[in-house]
């Protein structure tokens, strides 16, 4: 299987099906970036599933599901966005659905920078606004057998 960096085509931010591609695809792709010689700094947040939920609850797994086309529209507005702030050089948010054991990776964010002061701020307002602004949902299936459907 060709990865991205191979192909040499930029990694494009999206919901992706679990597994379909790793950290390291992406930070690949990144280091192949047009404009790579303009960044001093590669920043990565990512979110896996915890044992517990929001409430307390004991969760077993997860079941993440989303409406793809206005998932990925929000994730590119998003990504554009942050890409105009200054010293930004490219950023990328992958998040995943199907089912998800504990630990198990969820989503990817990336930042590419100039420097890694403004990468840090650029990193934590797209991490705050794909959690507000993207459509996906999951279903948290809990120890006790019960579960529940959670934006």
């Amino acid at each position: 299987m060709k990865t991205n960096s191979e192909n040499l085509t930029p990694f494009r931010s999206g919901i992706y099906n679990k597994d379909k591609i790793n950290l390291n695809n992406i930070l690949s792709s990144l280091k192949n970036h047009p404009r790579i010689k303009e960044t001093g700094s590669i920043l990565t947040f990512s979110g896996i599933v915890r044992s517990t939920s929001k409430n307390g609850k004991f969760v077993r797994k997860l079941t993440i599901d989303a409406y793809e086309e206005l998932a990925n529209k929000s994730i590119k507005k998003i990504c554009d966005d942050i890409k105009e702030l200054p010293g930004i050089v490219d950023v990328i948010i992958v998040h995943f659905k199907g089912e998800f054991d504990v630990s198990d990776d969820l989503v990817h964010v990336i930042v590419g920078s100039s420097h890694r002061d403004e990468g840090f701020k650029a990193l934590r307002l797209a991490v705050e606004r794909y959690k507000n602004e993207v459509a996906v949902w999951k279903k948290e299936d809990y120890i006790n057998g019960t579960s529940g459907w959670v934006h």
